[in-house]
């Protein structure tokens, strides 16, 4: 029984090349329909034309209006536009809160969150670019989806949504599913890199490649399947060695398929092949590393546009809720322009029989017409002319425009009240889609993104930066790989519009120094609201270069009472760093003073009996402190 147990538990889901080619062209099947949909819809967003230009030719109707007018672009934009501000209109891109019981919990949390949105900063163009591809997929198509290069890496690539295969029935959760494929391109200078020299082939067959078939897949790339793959291997390799780019340029990319499954003992296997070349091994196998995917949302995360009914496959997006209205729209607008040049061209035909051409004489800008035939003397209806260049202008105004006509409305609006509401309405994402997309992002990019930068023994160089920042902006080397963090977006799912939030943040400034309201907070807001994301960091300084006023007007005040020879016990909740400091400050030149002419008076003598004490119990708390061992070592004379 134990025996037939291991062999169960040997088993693999996927371990052929033979079995997951079939498999994959049985996915490429069944997905015919979507991506004929999907060929549609990108048609449409691309300028696509609303009638068949072919067909219309050969029916005698080629002169006919057939554009056009981009009204989905334009509105497909526009959204773009919003969730953009959505996401990045705010102080902070991330916003992470610490689950542990210490004075400096929020501190570090804020040290945290600080260099998470410096990583993101660092990523710069790179970030904005995969970003718009992403949140495109994600508005036009209905799933934003992206994939991580390797285990360690916190950056993200776009996949397209077409490229992914998912059986039917499959749930809209990356987490629940129990396979995905993902199609990609390679260039041959990507795959060249993993065998170039000894000690990558090495490196590459620890982390799961296999070099024969990345040399098979490489000299059938080049020179087809004419010849065996051992024929001059050396010629290959001296080719590519020496014009891997001008190959990659020549041949073109390698289409490779990407196939995640979760196995028996529940971590994720990653298997990788290219079908176009080699259908008979695998380029990858990660089966037996140790460091496999426990989820499938470590290695491919889904931002999903709506819930749909709760299946992958039932998630639509922009362009398919909007292709046939677009199409119409297209339609009936081609058709109210040729009505325009068709009131223009009425004539009559005064000879015999069915005429089917008419024979004009082109004289420079001069058109001679036969005798037998007579223009009817009407003009161009009023009404339809300028029907079509109001429609016109209208789509081009629309086209062009960034925001609703709320905004014109607020200029006319007569009261401050009725500009409020308007303003608000300007929002374009309503609340209940913000929310998903947002909890998404946090849950499904960002916090898999934050776990990468801290995970222990990653040798990433976004990393490895990420980590040094952190200690050095005073994260306890314990507190950065082991606290619990909840990581959140700074932009909040139910805010106002910006021109509300700018008028509310001007009235909360007014609270400023009232003893219930964070100053900070406000002051922040307030920044943020009125000039925007970036320039909270550029004039407010960061939190831990400021004083703890509360603490630094306790201490100032216990200084009175050990200065009368009071003593006062230090308390273990104290900020032992500030108080030290401050206690110190008179004690400093009471020495000075005794250094420079030998003598202390009775008064100043109390003061050291009463404040010296005082001053050893802050040191005592703060060397048992495990956290703030560097503090203490700076600060013990």
């Amino acid at each position: 029984m134990a025996e037939n147990l291991e062999e169960m538990v040997a088993e693999r889901r996927l371990g052929e090349a033979s079995s997951a080619y079939s498999f994959y062209e049985q996915m490429l099947h069944d997905d015919r329909t979507r991506q004929q949909s999907f060929a549609k819809i990108t048609n449409q967003l691309n300028g696509g034309r609303p009638f068949d230009q072919n067909k219309l030719v050969e029916s005698g109707q080629g002169w006919r209006c057939n554009i056009n007018f981009r009204d989905a672009a334009s509105t497909l934009e526009q959204v773009l536009i919003s969730y953009w501000r959505l996401l990045h209109d705010s102080t902070s891109l991330a916003a992470l809160e610490m689950h542990y019981d210490h004075p400096k919990a929020d501190s570090w949390a804020q040290t945290f969150q600080l260099n998470f949105n410096r990583f993101i900063e660092d990523w710069g163009d790179q970030y904005v670019r995969n970003y718009l591809l992403f949140s495109y997929n994600h508005l036009a198509y209905g799933v934003g989806a992206v994939i991580y290069p390797d285990r360690d890496s916190p950056k993200w690539e776009v996949v397209r949504t077409g490229d992914i295969l998912v059986p039917e029935r499959t749930k809209a959760s990356t987490n629940d599913m129990e396979t995905a494929m993902v199609r990609q391109e390679v260039t041959i200078s990507e795959l060249w890199e993993r065998i170039r020299t000894d000690g990558a082939k090495k490196a590459s067959a620890a982390m799961g490649w296999d070099v024969d078939t990345v040399k098979k897949v490489l000299y059938r790339a080049i020179h087809g399947n004419y010849r065996t793959e051992t024929d001059d291997w050396m010629r290959i390799e001296d080719e590519v060695r020496n014009n891997s780019l001008r190959l990659s340029s020549k041949t073109g990319p390698i289409s490779v398929v990407h196939m995640f499954v979760k196995e028996f003992d529940g971590k994720i296997a990653h298997l990788m092949m290219a079908p176009d070349v080699v259908d008979d091994a695998f380029l990858f196998d990660d089966y037996a590393s140790p460091r496999r995917y426990d989820r499938m949302g470590e290695v491919l995360s889904c931002v999903f546009f709506e819930a749909g009914n709760g299946l992958f496959h039932g998630i639509k997006g922009f362009g398919q809720k909007n292709y046939q209205l677009s199409l119409a729209m297209n339609r009936l607008k081609s058709r109210a322009m040729d009505r325009t040049l068709i009131d223009g061209l009425n004539f009559k035909d005064m000879g015999e029989g069915a005429r089917t051409t008419v024979p004009v004489t082109n004289i420079g800008p001069i058109n001679i017409l036969p005798k037998d035939l007579e223009q009817i003397t009407s003009y161009p209806g009023g009404n339809a002319v300028f029907e079509a260049l109001s429609m016109i202008e209208q789509t081009q105004n629309f086209n062009n425009a960034r925001y609703r006509d709320q905004s014109q409305q607020i200029e006319r609006s007569q009261t401050a009240t009725q500009a409020r509401i308007l303003s608000n309405l300007q929002s374009q994402v309503d609340v209940a889609n913000s929310t998903l997309y947002l909890t998404q992002i946090a849950r499904n990019l960002f916090t898999e993104q934050f776990n990468r930068l801290r995970r222990k023994g990653n040798k990433d160089s976004d990393a490895k930066a990420f980590r040094e920042r952190c200690l050095e902006g005073g994260v306890p080397e314990e507190i950065f790989y082991e606290a619990e963090m909840t990581v959140r977006t700074g932009a909040d799912p139910g805010a106002a519009s910006a021109a509300l939030r700018a008028e509310i943040s001007m009235q909360l400034m007014g609270m400023v120094g009232n003893r219930h309201v964070n100053d900070r907070a406000t002051i922040e807001t307030y920044v943020g609201n009125t000039l925007g994301a970036s320039a909270v960091k550029k004039l407010l300084r960061p939190e831990d270069q400021l004083e703890d006023r509360n603490s630094v007007r306790l201490a100032l005040i216990e200084n009175t009472s050990l200065g009368d020879g009071i003593p006062l016990p230090a308390d273990e909740g104290d900020n032992h760093p500030v108080h030290i400091e401050a206690h110190l400050q008179p004690l400093k030149v009471i020495v000075d003073n005794f250094n420079a002419n030998g003598q202390i008076n009775p008064d100043q003598m109390i003061a050291l009996e009463t404040a010296i004490p005082h001053v050893a119990e802050h040191f005592e708390y703060l060397q048992a402190d495990e956290l703030q061992k560097e503090t203490y070592q700076q600060l013990w004379p």
